[in-house]
């Protein structure tokens, strides 16, 4: 009994073993034990050091290039540009100015390299494309990083992938533009051949009336014009003019040009405009450079340094408990041999 109760009033291990009599934390008696236990400490630092170092020497480098673009200039749309001009030339209202245009080329090349970058990421060896803005909150500028095994290799990357998205947007912006010459050369085409056979029915209809005006002459006996002025003749009274006059307005009429307004020569002048043009989209940019990729200089992973100063510090914690925790141990088992 008696020893139970002395059991249950001795001091729990952890006081036993760090705190004096006054039941306070002795700080000197814990650096005592540390001291005491250096050469396990040391040893310890040393096995986490030589793990870094390992793991320095066997772990892949990582390092990231980054690019920061924006939208193309009006130069780089100038071409274009102009064969919009060509293309819209009977509806300029209708065009889209140059800087939408710069606005609609960059956000196609946001969207299709923001897709790439979703796309890397699926892959079974996954590729790290990062997009993203510059400023929060705004998609232009826009920063384009990637991340390799070697700073040439993440360089190089980042101007491949920029260039692959930069020429397939302006492939789709030329062949879309080329669809739409082609759709509005056949709509002017068709147009003409509408115009001249508008033209082609009036003439003969003109004829016609001549024909049934002197029909009626030749029917009245009038071989000559009864009017002092023939000007607003409508094509009921056309027989006033006389045989002689009808006649010679019919054998006219067979020769003279098709009566073309100017709308056909409008419309064939545009005609001409788009089949001379010669699409040109070598300059056609979807972005420009605010900064180039570059070559970086200090890597992201692993950081000698901070493994370094990690592996002593956490050397140092391990080794420190290994020793607090022998020195428990040997304190319990007295306290045990004691009972």
């Amino acid at each position: 009994m008696n020893q139970e109760n002395k059991t249950n009033t001795d001091p729990s291990l952890l006081r036993q073993t760090f705190y004096n009599n006054d039941d306070e934390l002795d700080l000197l008696d814990v650096v005592a034990q540390l001291w005491n236990g250096k050469k396990i400490i040391i040893a310890t630092v040393i096995l986490f050091l030589l793990l870094a170092i390992a793991y320095l020497f066997t772990a892949k480098e990582k390092w990231t290039s980054e690019a920061i673009v924006t939208q193309p200039s009006a130069g780089q749309v100038a071409n274009y540009n102009a064969a919009l001009n060509v293309l819209y030339s009977q509806s300029p209202q209708d065009k889209p100015g140059v800087v939408e245009l710069q606005h609609q080329l960059f956000n196609r090349f946001h969207a299709s390299i923001a897709a790439l970058a979703g796309a890397l990421q699926n892959l079974d060896d996954p590729q790290d494309l990062r997009i993203g803005p510059v400023t929060a909150g705004q998609n232009d500028p826009l920063s384009v990083k990637f991340t390799a095994e070697t700073a040439k290799e993440a360089q190089a990357q980042v101007t491949h992938f920029i260039k692959l998205v930069n020429n397939e947007v302006v492939d789709d912006y030329g062949a879309d533009i080329k669809r739409n010459m082609a759709v509005k050369t056949r709509e002017l085409s068709d147009s003409l051949t509408s115009q001249m056979k508008v033209a082609q029915d009036k003439k003969e209809q003109r004829i016609e009336a001549l024909k049934q005006a002197l029909k009626v002459a030749e029917g009245a006996g009038i071989t000559t014009s009864q009017l002092t002025q023939a000007e607003f003749l409508s094509d009921d009274t056309l027989y006033l003019l006389g045989t002689k006059a009808l006649n010679s307005s019919i054998a006219n009429e067979a020769t003279r040009p098709l009566p073309l307004d100017e709308s056909y020569y409008a419309t064939q002048r545009a005609l001409r405009l788009i089949t001379d043009l010669k699409i040109q989209v070598d300059n056609l940019q979807s972005f420009r450079y605010i900064m180039e990729p570059d070559l970086p200089i200090r890597r992201d992973s692993p950081k000698k340094g901070l493994t370094l100063v990690l592996a002593v510090l956490l050397g140092g914690v391990v080794g420190s408990a290994v020793v607090l925790g022998r020195n428990m141990t040997a304190t319990y088992r007295q306290r045990k041999q004691a009972l």
